[in-house]
């Protein structure tokens, strides 16, 4: 490459990172102006927001102690609540074996009571039935008593030994 040559590509060159400096300076310069303008909208909101920025930093202060206080007391009561549950959960179960026991008990007690009624009653029907035949019984004995002197003569053998069969 001649010397020519050589000095106009160093030429453009330098034109070339002129004009990206020039565009660059412009690009600042916008830059500046609109962080001012915006520099200017944000300062009343500064003013306006320092106070209520120290309102909410000095109620943080004040208020995360006892934030803290209620977060450790809800655990406890969160502990003492699960406690409570597990004890009447065994009373619970406590007390459903205890009714089962009972309810067997009862269970027993009724079935006995029920064998102790039909025992009573096959006491009483029997109690009642025997002096019913012994009834029934002297009554024959008198119902052929009377069919006999009435009639005024005795039965054959014969009818004896048949009335005997049927009581035996």
């Amino acid at each position: 490459m001649s010397d020519d040559m050589f000095r106009l590509v160093v030429a453009g060159g330098v034109v070339f990172v002129s004009v990206c400096f020039l565009a660059q300076s412009v690009t600042v310069v916008i830059l500046m102006r609109t962080l001012l303008r915006l520099k200017l909208q944000v300062e009343p909101l500064l003013t306006k927001a320092g106070p209520i920025l120290d309102i909410v930093h000095t109620t943080a202060v004040d208020v995360s102690p006892k934030i803290m206080e209620i977060s450790t007391e809800a655990v406890e009561i969160s502990k003492n609540a699960k406690e409570q549950v597990n004890r009447v959960g065994e009373l619970l179960t406590d007390f459903s074996d205890r009714a089962k026991a009972q309810v067997a008990r009862i269970d027993g007690a009724v079935e006995m009571t029920v064998g102790n009624v039909q025992h009573a009653g096959e006491s009483v029907k029997e109690a009642v039935l025997k002096p019913v035949r012994e009834v029934n019984g002297v009554l024959a004995g008198l119902k052929t008593a009377i069919s006999v002197y009435s009639h005024g003569r005795r039965q054959s053998v014969d009818h004896a030994t048949q009335d005997e069969e049927m009581f035996i």
